[in-house]
């Protein structure tokens, strides 16, 4: 444990230090999806430019606060178990902390037509940001894929407080049977944020079928790639895979773009955000 630490501090450490080296790099390939990205993320980190933003970022924290006073219990018995635990601890350990709901807002938002999909709405914490992000965006709308009812009903009351339900769809139901019905559109998404599970296959499945749509052009977000010894294997098959032009590797997200205008393949990027 003490040894994963100490190379989990290094690492990071080498990222911090190569930071600026990297951002050169970047403004090398100008590149608009890279752009996006790294424009959010040095506004988040560096806290530049977010006035704008902060009552956006008030109103999704509150929802969180609120989620933090919940007593509901919430089950899991559409997967065959007995766990029960309260909304107010799924909160604390399951979440997108506020920095990386904010990065996720920022990329959103410089998008002038988000389509965004989400496999793992949870309690509706990302899916508010990303909603928020989306409301006043014409030809803009938001999918999110959960299989747990209650929580479902949890996130679309949230949503519905936001915005109109012609700007999103919540997908119920257990992946194995609603992912294939998903798939079977052939839907352009821009961008997809994937947190549904953490195992290795599972994460390829979703892959591999998200880029058998051959139009695909996207920023695609992997959560939580240092969660595992094979969430960190799924993280180097994902971004050595032929149709990845960029990737970034923040520690805890793994993003890539695939643009296919470009004839850039497998470059990749470090930075380091938050933990």
């Amino acid at each position: 444990m003490i040894l994963s630490k100490i190379k989990k501090h290094l690492s990071i450490f080498c990222i911090r230090l190569n930071q600026k080296r990297e951002l050169n790099k970047i403004k090398e390939e100008k590149n608009p999806y890279l752009n996006i990205i790294v424009k959010s993320f040095l506004e988040v980190k560096l806290n530049k430019k977010l006035n704008d933003h902060l009552e956006v970022f008030k109103l999704c924290e509150r929802y969180r606060k609120n989620l933090l006073k919940d007593d509901r219990i919430i089950t899991y018995e559409i997967f065959g178990l007995s766990k029960k635990i309260k909304v107010k601890e799924i909160c604390k350990k399951a979440t997108s902390s506020p920095i990386w709901a904010q990065f996720l807002y920022l990329i959103i938002d410089k998008l002038s037509t988000p389509f965004v999909l989400e496999i793992g709405t949870n309690l509706g914490v990302s899916g508010t940001y990303i909603l928020s992000a989306i409301k006043n965006k014409k030809n803009s709308f938001f999918i999110t894929m959960e299989g747990v009812p209650a929580l479902c009903k949890i996130a679309q009351s949230q949503f519905s407080s936001i915005a109109s339900k012609k700007k999103f769809q919540i997908i119920q139901g257990l992946y194995n049977n609603t992912f294939p019905k998903l798939i079977a559109q052939n839907l352009n998404f821009n961008i997809l944020f994937i947190d549904g599970n953490h195992r290795k296959n599972d994460t390829l499945y979703y892959f591999n079928s998200l880029i058998s749509n051959k139009e695909l052009q996207c920023i695609m977000i992997f959560d939580d790639i240092n969660w595992s010894a094979e969430m960190q294997e799924c993280w180097s098959i994902i971004r050595k895979n032929p149709i990845v032009s960029y990737s970034i590797n923040y520690y805890k997200w793994g993003i890539i773009i695939i643009d296919q205008s470009t004839s850039k393949f497998h470059q990749h990027f470090y930075f380091h955000l938050d933990y």
